[in-house]
């Protein structure tokens, strides 16, 4: 897998690319099925404890994660576009910062090589998506793409 991370000026916004050789329909499962969820969608050391998911528009969906440390705490928020094998757009909140909340888009697409799959992490300010990256933020984005990777490897 190939996978570039980009952080352009305007809007404030995080942009990751993943070039994958395995199908659409198994990146398509992998990205909104809660078990497959569970396995991949965390940063290397952090466990997802459980992930409920409506992948529908209006569709909420929560995630509690514990951290290397044993800290837990959730994320949540709701889907607004879903086209099966496209795109989704969801919003995220976390717990540890509940007045913040960020859009995340995925938009994929096949080819006979595989799937192309770009993921924006869009920010309400320049400021927030600064202390987002000093937290940690572009592994905390490129992580889970890693573990997304070897859970489509181990997929068949």
């Amino acid at each position: 897998m190939d996978i570039s991370v980009e952080a352009p000026a305007e809007p404030p916004v995080l942009v990751a690319t993943l070039r994958m050789p395995f199908p659409l329909s198994r990146v398509w499962t992998a990205v909104t099925e809660p078990l497959y969820i569970q396995e991949w969608f965390a940063p290397h050391g952090y466990t997802n404890r459980s992930v409920e998911m409506d992948v529908s528009p209006g569709g909420a969906w929560r995630m509690s994660q514990m951290d290397p440390e044993g800290n837990a705490f959730a994320f949540y928020g709701r889907f607004d576009i879903v086209e099966r094998e496209s795109r989704l757009r969801f919003s995220q909140t976390s717990e540890i910062f509940p007045d913040v909340t960020t859009w995340l888009r995925v938009e994929m697409a096949g080819s006979p090589a595989g799937t192309m799959m770009v993921v924006s992490h869009l920010f309400p300010s320049d400021y927030h998506r600064t202390a987002y990256l000093n937290l940690g933020g572009l592994a905390r984005l490129r992580e889970p793409l890693e573990r997304l990777d070897t859970l489509l490897r181990s997929m068949s």
